[in-house]
């Protein structure tokens, strides 16, 4: 919903094929994805709950760190071994994308032209992946969950479109339309409903 009100969105169409897929419903093999990364992080969050009870958050991040970045190396050393001959256009592209970066460096280095240019933007972009988005977010999720039951944990994690947005208007200028601010109500609508009725569920508890 809060991506409804972009310019190049035609509102009445998406209606209109919203209503004729419902027609017909049926999940995509990108349906089952979503629904797999839903079910796969829910699991994640459930697990780090126990773990983090006993675990110091720097060894959890650094675990995982570790985990991620073998995984990494592992696809992108499995992509360039395929090549580019597998049926999909979306491997075979992304298989030419690392080929050709891996081939800029190779030229540079043979030219003495290194580090190439840009190479310091693509650096701290790196650094910050790497550090920020990938080391300390892993750390700052240990380090909650310590002190957050996995429930709890998730409805926070569900106000992430919310903080993006709000994000977005801080550091971009970026705004939301409509349909935006209609979106953000309904997910702390649904925040309200469910951290209401736990509330109401512990006093029940406690009073009996």
């Amino acid at each position: 919903i809060m991506g409804l009100d972009r310019p190049d969105v035609d509102v009445q169409s998406l209606f209109n094929s919203v209503d004729d897929a419902a027609k017909g419903l049926s999940f995509s093999g990108g349906d089952s994805l979503i629904m797999l990364a839903a079910v796969s992080y829910s699991m994640h969050v459930i697990r780090l709950g126990r773990y983090a009870k006993f675990t110091s958050p720097i060894g959890l991040a650094a675990s995982k760190a570790t985990v991620e970045a073998m995984l990494s190396i592992g696809l992108v050393g499995a992509l360039l071994a395929t090549g580019s001959s597998t049926s999909s256009d979306f491997i075979n592209e992304t298989t030419s994308e690392i080929q050709t970066y891996f081939v800029q460096i190779q030229d540079a280095i043979s030219t003495g032209d290194f580090p190439p240019s840009g190479s310091g933007k693509a650096l701290g972009a790196c650094l910050w992946t790497g550090w920020i988005t990938c080391a300390y977010t892993i750390y700052a999720q240990s380090f909650g969950q310590q002190r957050v039951n996995p429930t709890d944990a998730n409805l926070i994690y569900t106000m992430q479109p919310v903080f993006s947005a709000i994000f977005a208007y801080i550091l971009l200028g970026e705004s939301l339309g409509t349909f935006g601010y209609a979106g953000a109500a309904l997910i702390g609508f649904a925040l309200w409903v469910v951290t209401n009725s736990q509330m109401e569920s512990s006093k029940d508890a406690s009073d009996s």
